[in-house]
């Protein structure tokens, strides 16, 4: 799905497809914070809230990334800081990656770790479904072309089989 939304290109950018040397290496472990145990305590300082300061410590791997909701308090600004620090380490722009307009506390801790976005997926209708002599319409969200025709052909099918066993 990744690929999907940014492109190949850069999944494929991710990949290295060549032996990796000693200066490569250190930067592929910057990419994965989330390897390093987190701190038990925080101190807080005015510092803490420095926007650049914080983007340079996910960077260099002293803060890790999935540190930051609990250390900021703030879903929406993790979300931007970690949207910010993989664009830095991957050199790869993020444009057209939305971070506005979603409810980042309503998946901490649920559904997606480290969110850096979100994406947005096409609904398309389907049925009606007759079910115990009942229609109903079923949205469907999807990226998969015909899905949604196919599974209306499949609603079409069960009420024909409905109807003869009236």
């Amino acid at each position: 799905m990744v690929f999907v939304f940014f492109g190949i290109d850069f999944v494929q950018s991710l990949i290295p497809l060549r032996p990796i040397e000693e200066e490569e290496d250190r930067f592929i472990t910057r990419l994965r914070p989330s390897l390093i145990p987190p701190p038990k305590t925080f101190t807080h300082s005015s510092e803490d809230d420095d926007e650049e300061g914080i983007i340079d410590s996910v960077v260099s791997g002293t803060t890790p990334s999935y540190s930051l909701e609990s250390k900021l308090g703030d879903c929406k600004r993790a979300a931007s800081i970690r949207q910010e620090a993989l664009q830095r380490v991957t050199g790869k722009s993020l444009i057209g990656l939305p971070l506005d307009g979603f409810d980042y506390e309503s998946i901490l801790g649920q559904c997606c770790e480290m969110p850096v976005g979100y994406v947005q997926i096409p609904v398309g209708i389907t049925g009606p479904l007759l079910l115990n002599r009942t229609e109903y319409s079923v949205p469907m969200a999807t990226t998969e072309g015909c899905l949604v025709a196919s599974t209306n052909r499949g609603c079409k099918a069960i009420r024909v089989v409905e109807r003869c066993n009236d």
